[in-house]
């Protein structure tokens, strides 16, 4: 629901600047301007070097020794391997890039050496582990002088299980000082739906003295999730972990150091267009480094990178081995993964899901059966619904008697109306119960269609719906076409919507005849809330309408017979 990525795409490289500029704090235009920084090389983005392991295909950079591909390996789901975490012309992930609090036009070039340099990679490899050392010579401005040093990332990947560790190191060839080195994050982290952004949801997520928060971009996350600020928000304090999200994928990095705060940058969109002009980020503060040639700095960070399945944060006994840091991993991780208060629910349903697709390897027959089976668990309830509201729609002619002849004494109208409900036994509220029961079960399978790992690129019908967690598509209206161009027409919602307007002038009411073309109007409204759901959230409801139209069939049919015996 995010139709703004192509801008975003434009906006980055001026991003790269902005953020830079947005932290510096000491900014003096009376300084001298530095002769032209040279570095040792510039790179290329062209050249790159590729590692793989169970997990990931990680493909870096020379230029700037930045990753320009992080992709999820998965062989147990074929249609989900491969995905790139790493959005199209968003490299600055996880490059790092090391900005400082110097004056504008120095911490600009710092910021600038890091980007640019040309790194060379080496690489060492066991049975357990890749360890990819890159590493470029650059010069520093602090204090007004330069100062020479030799840059160097170091990632060491498990062979077979999702987690890294990750450090940086500036090596100088002189004693000189840092101050609050800014490691610059990812704005967001994809994969971005083909065709369609879709249901996208992307979040930048972080704890700072074990209190956890999200802040989504845009204005919400759905479902009362945090929002994104409206300003620059600082937040002081060593960060325990932070990272990234989309629907299914998520990055976390967990530092085994103190950091100085952590800051949320965001979105800006100009004021008349609303076109994005800079995401939403997150830069973490590594506070000041002190360096000399024997004492370099070093920043390290356990990372995760992978499925929201939280088994995944639960480190086994070889991981541990190979990488004892994982000891460290932070026990509220699983915090990040967002999936709301319905998660006990929603994750019956994925089980129930997987269990049925085990049965018939089709998610969309799934959904079906649990619609069908949930609707013969509360058949009792709903029956007894529908049938009082038969009959309260029977009461008609004598609720409006009541009406008419009470209009002007409200308590003796209430008292009479309490009466002719006491005695036929109807009550006027009971149409609310099972939507209410069941509300929690919808929340649950949005929430798992839209996060749940194993429903991503879950199939029904080729050709209509080929991803149940995407928006089915037939067909997007020309580009071109002004106000309309690229808007895509969504046929699942439009038969949910005429399935409920039937339903609803099926249902009998309880009130006049303005209530009951207000009821009928809300079938058009659900269309705006269910038109970009994914087709899996629909299909359910759909479903579910099917079902109720044939149980409110099946009870006029034995009303009219029980009437005519």
């Amino acid at each position: 629901m995010l139709p703004f990525f192509r801008c975003r795409f434009a906006a980055l490289r001026y991003f790269k600047i902005l953020t830079l500029l947005s932290t510096v704090v000491h900014a003096n235009t009376d300084l001298p301007e530095p002769r032209e920084q040279q570095i040792t090389l510039r790179g290329s983005r062209d050249k790159t070097y590729r590692i793989e392991t169970e997990n990931f295909t990680v493909v870096f950079a020379e230029q700037g020794g930045q990753i320009k591909e992080f992709r999820n390996r998965d062989p147990h789901y074929p249609r989900r391997d491969g995905a790139n975490v790493v959005i199209p012309e968003m490299e600055i992930f996880l490059a790092p890039y090391i900005g400082t609090t110097e004056p504008a036009q120095y911490a600009a070039q710092n910021l600038k050496a890091s980007m640019d340099a040309a790194y060379r990679f080496n690489t060492t490899e066991d049975s357990d582990k890749i360890t990819v050392t890159a590493n470029a010579p650059m010069l520093f401005v602090a204090d007004g002088r330069k100062f020479d040093a030799v840059f160097v990332k170091e990632f060491v990947f498990l062979k077979k299980a999702p987690y890294f560790k990750f450090a940086l190191e500036i090596r100088p060839n002189a004693a000189f000082k840092l101050q609050n080195l800014m490691l610059y994050a990812l704005p967001i982290i994809g994969p971005v739906p083909e065709g369609s952004p879709g249901t996208f949801r992307d979040y930048h997520h972080y704890s700072v003295g074990e209190k956890f928060e999200l802040a989504y971009t845009g204005s919400t996350g759905g479902f009362g999730c945090g929002s994104s600020p409206p300003a620059e928000k600082i937040i002081t304090g060593a960060a325990d972990f932070f990272g990234s999200s989309s629907r299914f994928l998520i990055l976390n990095l967990q530092p085994l150091f103190a950091t100085r705060s952590l800051s949320i940058t965001p979105e800006l969109r100009h004021a008349e267009t609303k076109k994005l002009l800079q995401p939403q980020a997150l830069h973490v503060n590594l506070g000041d480094a002190v360096l000399a040639k024997d004492k370099p700095a070093r920043f390290e960070f356990l990372g995760y990178m992978g499925p929201k399945k939280e088994e995944n944060l639960h480190p086994d006994d070889n991981a541990r081995r190979v990488l004892p840091e994982l000891a460290k991993l932070h026990r509220n991780l699983y915090k990040s993964f967002d999936f709301g208060i319905t998660e006990p629910i929603r994750d019956i349903i994925v089980s129930a899901l997987n269990l049925l697709y085990k049965l018939i390897p089709n998610y969309g027959i799934g959904i079906i059966l649990i619609a069908l089976l949930l609707k013969l668990l509360f058949y009792p309830l709903n029956q007894r619904q529908a049938e009082a509201m038969k009959r309260l729609s029977e009461l008609q002619p004598k609720i409006q008697e009541i009406n008419e002849r009470y209009k002007n004494n409200p308590e003796e109208k209430q008292r009479r109306m309490v009466e002719l409900y006491k005695t036929h036994k109807v009550n006027p509220l009971s149409g609310c119960l099972p939507m209410l029961i069941q509300l929690p079960v919808f929340i649950a399978m949005y929430s798992a269609f839209s996060d749940a790992y194993d429903l991503w690129q879950s199939p029904f019908i080729p050709g209509w719906i080929p991803d149940l967690s995407q928006p089915d598509l037939v067909y997007s209206l020309p580009a071109h076409w002004p106000l309309l161009g690229g808007f895509g027409i969504h046929l699942l919602p439009i038969i949910m919507t005429l399935t409920q307007y039937y339903q609803t002038k099926l249902t009998p009411t309880s009130g006049d005849e303005n209530q009951r073309k207000v009821m009928l109007l809300l079938p058009f409204l659900l269309l705006f809330i269910f038109y970009s759901l994914p087709a899996g959230v629909v299909l359910y409801w759909t479903v579910q309408n099917i079902l109720s139209i044939a149980q409110q069939l099946y009870t006029n049919y034995r009303t009219t017979r029980s009437q005519a015996s």
